[in-house]
């Protein structure tokens, strides 16, 4: 009697106490039964899960989740009247009547507590929802040693507990209307696992929503809030039990006119079969995208836009219900991924194999695609599959990046136009060893640089067009000798590529302007060529457009900056010494039949343990990476038969094969120009100043000299001479050797552009 009577007193108090905190207060006092607690009173926000999106045509289509708790909130009109109706039948039949507690069932629990019986049942649907938000506030909490202190308090057995729980929710039902309070305790439910809230539930459980919930699929549902250990659907050993408690609660519902006779008889006849279709949380589930998402998620994790601290990022990427919008095209992706598969397999037991193919966006820094040739795993990798993320940094992919080999030539060759100096210019491309280099405006300090071309032929005197087209080491070694080495890395690094590896110092390591000496990430020098086709303009790359928060509002994410970083006309004159790679050049092959305007630059570093192609239109830029993840394979003696007629087995080519493959993809959704502007005189002959003395023997500038009979190469010589580019043309057929040359377009003794192209066509050898 005497406790009856102190229960009942302390009822009477509360229920004339004003109002008090749900949230900020429940998980984190526990010290008394009604002091210091807050006056302000507010329905929880809920963890939800993070998902992230990609476009598929015009759809956003989520690619991975991201949860603590396994939570998509809804709204009332979102939920079944099924639904809510089980929940009252099995929680609380008398809501809609009582205050926020039971007078007479919380006595009867407490004098049973006070006599040594374990504290039970008669907790209303508020008072549960108050626990609810009680334990999501204790798990929310920094340390391990603070969330199990409050979860303690919030699910002690204590009769102090349970006053608490009733005063709280006295408080909350003198704010927010029953329907609200409904809302909210369907929303924070927890249906085992890492399941919450009910339209997760009905997702995981029976592969549908809440809104669709028949009376017997959510009389199941609401039978596993009772004891979700013990009646979870996922358990074939629960289903009995479960049926029970869901028949219990499907006749409590007839028995209060929640549901009719003919629903129950359904009802109780239906054998529960569930559907179990789980959410997959992290990037494993995203496919093809996998790597991208990682590439996202790492993006977040390491900027302060998404959290002050990484602490709070990785919190706000499990609980916060961000949708992250991205910028990758699943269709481009996907092919990108087929490309990558037909011709770079995943493992080899010839070496550690491994590649990349990234496609960024002209003139927004947009990254298209980005895939690898290994499967994205988290956890334990195996040969086929890593973490780590080839096309990425070190900070956003755990990569080391590789050497670009020449690539990264087009540094060299911009500031060689920056500085004044021609394409048609002619440059002792022998191979030797040099050393009198110029660096930050002194002396070269390291040690004299030997280097070597990739071909017997390759030397004399050759243009900065052909060194380009044919990708010369000596060409570019001997232009490099006219510069100061430290412009070029500052040239680099205005571009967005920065060593991930190795960073070589400009004054004593001199290897870096052909490719070596450091490592670069294949996203970084694909964006570098985008900067040439948006005419000297670089734009840092994103992988995320957008962040709506769970209210509708959008949180402020770093977009793309752009800059212009050199004088358009340099990137016009790079464009157009670059096209000759597509032209007759090292990447003749790789032209996509669609007829755009392409330009860009081969790669391999020696010994052929790196290879490289990277391209771009006027709309979109690829690179593509082949080679060995470790180890020192040589590409060019490796034979992998993954690659597509006309390239050969090689496995040094298969970068040519994804590339054309990827690029295809991409321009067939962004489009290009079929054609760009030509250079200014001063890029092609070089400042006034610097204009080579013209040969006597050498034809005015403006009439095609007559090559014919001349070999290829020495035809290409005297075109150049004459102030013209040259490309190969077919072969026809002719009375003259094979190899000799023909005929050209335009014809010997034609006038033409000062710089314009001539296509040299050689004998085929037959007269037919």
């Amino acid at each position: 009697m005497l406790a009856v009577s102190v229960v009942a007193g302390v009822m009477i108090a509360v229920a004339v106490t004003p109002a008090i905190a749900v949230t900020g207060g429940s998980a984190k006092d526990g010290t008394g039964l009604f002091g210091e607690l807050p006056a302000d009173l507010a329905i929880a926000k809920l963890d939800q899960k993070t998902e992230i999106y990609a476009k598929n045509g015009d759809r956003d289509v989520r690619i991975a989740s991201f949860f603590a708790q396994n939570r998509e909130v809804v709204g009332w009109k979102d939920i079944s009247d099924a639904a809510k109706h089980a929940a009252i039948a099995g929680e609380d039949v008398r809501f809609y009547e009582h205050g926020g507690v039971d007078p007479v069932g919380i006595v009867r629990a407490t004098v049973a507590n006070l006599m040594g019986e374990d504290l039970q049942g008669a907790s209303t649907i508020t008072q549960q929802y108050v626990k609810n938000v009680c334990v999501q506030e204790a798990e929310n909490l920094t340390s391990q040693a603070a969330v199990q202190k409050a979860y303690a308090t919030c699910t002690d057995t204590s009769v102090g507990r349970k006053l608490r729980e009733a005063r709280y929710a006295i408080a909350l039902e003198k704010k927010y209307t029953k329907d609200q309070i409904l809302l909210g305790y369907l929303n924070i439910a927890g249906f085992g696992g890492r399941v919450y809230g009910i339209e997760s539930a009905a997702q995981y459980y029976f592969d549908t929503t809440a809104a669709k919930l028949t009376v017997a699929q959510a009389a199941a549902l609401m039978a596993i809030v009772n004891n979700p250990q013990a009646l979870r659907l996922d358990v074939a050993d629960n289903l009995q039990r479960n049926t029970e408690r869901r028949d219990y609660i499907l006749g409590v519902e007839l028995r209060n006119d929640l549901i009719t006779k003919a629903q129950y008889d359904e009802a109780i006849a239906t054998k529960t079969k569930p559907t179990i279709t789980p959410t997959a949380s992290g990037c494993e589930a995203a496919g093809s995208a996998g790597f991208f998402c990682d590439y996202v998620v790492n993006t977040i994790l390491n900027d302060p836009a998404y959290g002050r601290t990484r602490a709070i990022r990785e919190a706000n990427l499990q609980t916060a219900g961000w949708k992250i919008y991205t910028t990758v095209d699943l269709g481009v992706e996907r092919k990108a991924k087929a490309a990558m598969s037909a011709y770079v397999p995943a493992t080899s037991e010839l070496f550690n194999i491994g590649g990349a193919a990234v496609s960024v966006q002209v003139g927004t820094g947009r990254i298209v695609s980005m895939v690898t040739n290994k499967k994205y795993e988290a956890g334990q990798a195996g040969r086929g599959s890593t973490a780590i993320n080839y096309a990425a940094d070190r900070q956003l992919g755990a990569s080391g990046g590789f050497q670009p080999g020449s690539t990264f030539k087009v540094f060299t060759l911009l500031q060689w136009l920056k500085d004044g100096h021609g394409l048609n210019e002619q440059v002792l491309s022998d191979p030797g060893t040099v050393s009198d280099f110029t660096a930050c405006g002194k002396p070269y300090e390291g040690e004299p640089y030997e280097f070597g071309n990739d071909a017997d032929g390759e030397g004399g005197y050759q243009s900065v067009l052909s060194g380009t087209q044919r990708s010369i080491n000596g060409t570019f070694v001997r232009m490099a000798q006219q510069l100061d080495l430290c412009d070029i890395q500052k040239t680099a690094e205005e571009f967005g590529v920065e060593p991930v590896t190795g960073k070589a110092s400009p004054t004593n390591v001199a290897p870096f302007i052909i490719g070596g000496a450091y490592t670069v990430s294949p996203v970084a020098i694909a964006n570098a060529y985008a900067t040439i086709a948006n005419n000297g303009t670089y734009c840092t790359p994103v992988a995320i457009d957008r962040v709506v928060k769970t209210d509708g509002s959008e949180l402020t994410v770093p977009k793309s900056t752009c800059k212009q970083v050199i004088d358009p006309q340099v990137a016009v004159a790079a464009a157009y010494a670059l096209r000759g790679v597509f032209q007759g050049g090292t990447a003749s092959g790789d032209n996509t039949d669609d007829g755009l305007y392409e330009f860009g630059k081969t790669g391999t570093t020696n010994d052929a343990t790196q290879t490289w192609m990277v391209g771009t239109t006027s709309k979109v830029a690829t690179a593509v990476w082949v080679g060995n993840v470790t180890g020192q394979q040589n590409l060019r003696q490796t034979y992998l038969n993954y690659c597509a007629a006309g390239y050969g087995a090689q496995a040094a080519v298969a970068r040519h094969c994804v590339w054309k493959d990827v690029q295809t993809a991409a321009n067939a959704v962004y489009g290009g120009s079929t054609d760009w502007a030509q250079p200014e005189a001063q890029y092609l002959y070089g400042a006034p100043q610097q204009v080579a003395p013209v040969v006597p023997t050498t034809p005015a500038a403006g009439t095609v000299p007559d090559v014919t009979g001349q070999t290829k190469d020495a035809a290409a010589q005297l075109l150049v001479q004459a102030g013209f580019s040259w490309a190969y043309g077919d072969d026809v057929p002719s009375s003259r050797p094979a190899g000799e040359v023909e005929s050209t377009e335009p014809a010997a003794g034609s006038q033409a552009a000062p710089g314009s192209q001539v296509i040299i066509h050689g004998s085929s050898g037959t007269t037919g």
